[in-house]
């Protein structure tokens, strides 16, 4: 039975989807503080409502959201949290599918292969 390297795989599709994220929050910032067209205003907040979440759900929001209030917090540097945020679930969640994977794989092997 030929071996998938299933980690790489998810390594792969795992920096490909953050790189894609990446890019168009960067294009969506870029464009809408340019022209700043209404409809782009929803895909920003779209963008945003992910980490917000995320950050929210690890307890992490208030304070960020306090810190910027105050002022101790750029807009640059929470959009620099929510990116990174953003990033570490897609990377998680990608080893997390890459483990089950790999786990399938082995029970599928030993299950394929002669019972000595």
């Amino acid at each position: 039975m030929a071996r998938v390297p299933v980690f790489k795989i998810s390594l792969n599709n795992a920096t490909l989807l953050s790189g894609v994220y990446l890019l168009v929050a960067s294009a969506t910032e870029l464009v809408r503080r340019q022209w700043n067209p209404r409809w782009l205003e929803r895909v920003s907040l779209s963008l945003e409502a992910f980490p917000a979440r995320t950050l929210e759900l690890l307890g992490l929001f208030g304070p960020i959201r306090s810190a910027w209030v105050e002022g101790r917090l750029s807009q640059l540097e929470v959009r620099f949290i929510y990116a990174g945020t953003t990033v570490a679930v897609i990377f998680s969640l990608g080893f997390a599918v890459g483990g089950v994977m790999w786990l399938l794989a082995r029970l599928a092997a030993r299950r394929a292969s002669p019972q000595e």
